[in-house]
């Protein structure tokens, strides 16, 4: 399915029984997709832009749970009553919503379909374990070498457009990923052209 309006289209590996189900959805910054306590009507794939799963703690601050830039959102809730924590859309961009019931039925209805969701969900697994990895790193350094090498290809990462966003990803300061990056730079570890990330 394409979104007319911009032209997006899903990738062209999904299955069709899911293709058929997506519904887009632009994302407005300052938008809450869902809050805690509602009952889940539909899943979402991150197309772009940026939605935080957030929760308020006792003390009333903000606890962002996991940030989702591309990639299925709220699929843990798929078979919940209740939604356990708030999306909030961080960065404009878009989504495809799927509902809750009739994606139900598909996965139930197709064994093929069940294990493609199952190998995308074990992925976002991976991924996410990766982030952990990554920011148990106790140095900048290995947190950027470790970015590169895990979610590179053939040695070249695209960084997101702002660096905050990517500092923020790596759990560090903005100044501490500028000296980083400059610093690497010039021992000749990696290049930086744009937002195009090499090993040397």
């Amino acid at each position: 399915m394409s979104d007319a309006l911009t032209g997006n289209v899903l990738p062209p590996d999904w299955p069709e029984a899911l293709r058929t189900l997506a519904q887009p959805h632009r994302l407005q910054a300052g938008q809450a997709l869902f809050v805690r306590g509602e009952s889940p009507k539909r899943v979402f794939w991150i197309e772009r832009g940026e939605v935080r799963l957030q929760r308020a703690s006792h003390e009333g601050r903000m606890i962002v749970l996991q940030r989702v830039r591309r990639g299925f959102l709220a699929e843990a809730s798929l078979q919940a009553s209740r939604y356990h924590c708030d999306a909030w859309v961080a960065q404009e961009g878009l989504a495809w919503g799927f509902a809750r019931a009739p994606l139900l039925a598909a996965l139930t209805e197709s064994n093929a379909l069940a294990l493609w969701w199952a190998s995308r969900l074990a992925q976002q697994l991976r991924d996410a374990r990766l982030r952990c990895e990554r920011l148990s790193l106790h140095t900048a350094r290995e947190r950027v070498l470790h970015a590169l090498e895990t979610e590179g290809r053939d040695g070249v990462l695209v960084l997101p457009p702002r660096r905050k966003d990517w500092a923020d990803e790596l759990g560090l300061t903005p100044e501490a990923l500028y000296r980083t990056l400059a610093t690497l730079q010039r021992e000749g570890v990696v290049t930086l052209e744009g937002n195009v990330l090499r090993r040397a």
